[in-house]
């Protein structure tokens, strides 16, 4: 098995038949044939189903499908890093993190990253807690950026900063920046995200440490559908300052309030993929975002971002202060 043919296998995949494979690779379609022949007689398995509408993936393809991305990715990734002689930065760093993050945090490293380094090539997915985890346990990913300090056991986080959060309230809310306690927050009707995210697996834990059963009218993972459920005085919801401080940035009239008695807040961590080798470019990308997140915090750019102290170590996603 050889690189050629994990491409040739791949552009099948895309085109779903072989004579349009063979078109897009400008080879003959019978050389075409033999090369993925050659490949299921090498692993002992069918790969294609061959239908008069062309191919479909067997079991087999499809896994070989998944890791051939991942390989050929690597293989190229490897050439640039290995061919990089003058000194530069080259290479591709895949970064996942929370879609609420990307503008907040990456938007402004990003861009001087791609300027300082113009052969580092950069990709960026966003996903929730539980989406991010996955892609660095399977290796699609370089760096995490997670709100937990424990995605498996063995492994550590670097903390970046730690979150306050808030309530966000409808429109004419009485007391706009006044402080409102723990229970008083959760006095009326919620519109969280679903028990699948981070933050709702957050607020559940505190409440029911107290004894207390939100009424969420309302379950809804995206941030933005929330924040309009919430200005039509459906509901509250809780959200970190940060981003509740995009929502009144862009002209909305929602009133946001600090939760006490006690805090909540949440860690935010960086983590590297254990699946993936860390390359140069991959290390100063992840030291450059670790000083970002803490300029912002000193800078006061982050909103209920509170600095943490790099000489304790980090137990658990979530932190109570009365």
């Amino acid at each position: 098995m050889d690189l050629r043919q994990l491409r040739s296998f791949l552009e099948i995949c895309r085109a779903g038949s072989i004579t349009q494979a063979a078109d897009r690779l400008n080879m003959a379609q019978p050389a075409l044939t033999r090369q993925i022949q050659s490949l299921e007689e090498e692993m002992g398995v069918l790969l294609l189903h061959r239908h008069g509408r062309g191919v479909s993936l067997t079991a087999q393809g499809e896994l070989l499908q998944a890791r051939s991305r991942q390989l050929l990715e690597d293989a190229d990734d490897l050439v640039r890093v290995v061919s990089g002689r003058d000194g530069e930065l080259r290479g591709m760093v895949r970064l996942g993190l929370p879609p609420a993050l990307a503008e907040v945090l990456t938007a402004p490293l990003i861009e001087r990253f791609m300027t300082e380094h113009p052969h580092a090539q950069l990709r960026v997915s966003s996903g929730f807690t539980g989406h991010v985890r996955d892609w660095l346990r399977r290796g699609e990913v370089d760096l995490g950026v997670t709100y937990e300090l424990a995605l498996a056991r063995g492994q550590r986080a670097i903390p970046l900063l730690r979150e306050e959060l808030c309530l966000i309230c409808p429109p004419g809310e009485p007391l706009a920046g006044e402080p409102i306690t723990f229970a008083e927050a959760f006095s009326g009707p919620l519109i969280l995200p679903t028990p699948i995210h981070a933050l709702r697996q957050l607020i559940d834990k505190a409440a029911d440490i107290r004894g207390i059963v939100p009424v969420v009218v309302a379950e809804i993972d995206v941030v933005s559908a929330m924040l309009t459920l919430v200005e039509k005085n459906l509901g509250r919801t809780i959200l970190s300052r940060a981003m509740g401080g995009q929502a009144a940035q862009v002209g909305s009239r929602l009133v946001i309030r600090p939760i006490v008695d006690p805090v909540l807040s949440r860690m935010l961590a960086l983590w590297q993929s254990p699946a993936r080798d860390s390359t140069p470019v991959v290390r100063r990308f992840a030291q450059e975002l670790l000083e970002q997140a803490r300029l912002m915090v000193q800078q006061g750019a982050w909103p209920g971002a509170l600095p943490v102290r790099p000489d304790i170590e980090h137990e658990g996603e979530t932190q109570e202060r009365n």
